[in-house]
C-alpha cells in the first residue's frame, strides 16, 4: 500500500508543477499583444506624419479632412494603448509583478486590469465620437452613433462605479477587521 501513496504523491506534485508552469503560456499572448501594440503605434505615427505632409506640402487635403484624419490617428494610438495595457497587465499578473510602472498602471488583480481597460475604452469611444462629429457632413444623423457610443460609455461607467464601491467596501471591512484584531486580548 505504501508504494501507491508515493506514486500518488509524485503524480500530485507533477500535476501541481505542470499547472504552476502553465501560467507561462500567457507569455505567447503577451508577445502577440505587444507586437500588435507596436504595429498600431508605428502605423499611427507614420500616418500622422503622412497626413501632415499632405496638408502642408502637397496641399491636397482640407483642414477639416486633416483634423478628421489626425483624430483617427489619435484613436489608433489609443487602441494601441489598450493592447499595451492588456499585455502589461497580463504579464504583471501571471509572470512578473516587479516591473517598474507608474502608480496608476499598477495591476494587482484581474479587477484592476478590467477597470483600467474600461477606463481606456471610455476614452477611445469618446475619441471615436469626436471623429464622427468633426468630420460630420450633415448628411448622416449623428444621433444613432452618439446614442450607441453613449450607451456603451454609460455601461462602462456603471461597471467602474460598482467596482469602485465594492473595492471601498472591501477596504473598509479590512480596516474594521484589523481594528477588531488589535482590540481583542491575546489568549
Amino acid at each position: 500500500m505504501q508504494p501507491q501513496t508515493d506514486k500518488r504523491g509524485r503524480s500530485h506534485q507533477t500535476v501541481r508543477r505542470l499547472i504552476g508552469w502553465s501560467r507561462y503560456f500567457i507569455i505567447v499572448d503577451v508577445i502577440g499583444l505587444f507586437a500588435a501594440f507596436m504595429a498600431l503605434m508605428i502605423s499611427s505615427v507614420y500616418s500622422t506624419f503622412f497626413y501632415i505632409f499632405r496638408a502642408l506640402v502637397e496641399k491636397d487635403i482640407s483642414q477639416k479632412e486633416l483634423v478628421g484624419k489626425l483624430v483617427q490617428q489619435a484613436d489608433t494610438a489609443l487602441l494601441a494603448t489598450v493592447l499595451y495595457v492588456i499585455a502589461l497587465g497580463l504579464y504583471s499578473l501571471f509572470i512578473d509583478d516587479s516591473i517598474p510602472m507608474p502608480h496608476w498602471l499598477r495591476i494587482r488583480s484581474l479587477t484592476d486590469l478590467k477597470e483600467l481597460l474600461a477606463s481606456v475604452v471610455i476614452v477611445v469611444l469618446a475619441v471615436v465620437f469626436l471623429g464622427f462629429a468633426l468630420t460630420w457632413d450633415y448628411q448622416v444623423n449623428l444621433l444613432i452613433p452618439g446614442l450607441s457610443i453613449g450607451a456603451v460609455i454609460a455601461a462602462l461607467a456603471g461597471f467602474l462605479w460598482v467596482t469602485s464601491n465594492e473595492r471601498a467596501r472591501h477596504e473598509q471591512l479590512e480596516v474594521e477587521r484589523e481594528q477588531i484584531e488589535r482590540c481583542e486580548p491575546r489568549r
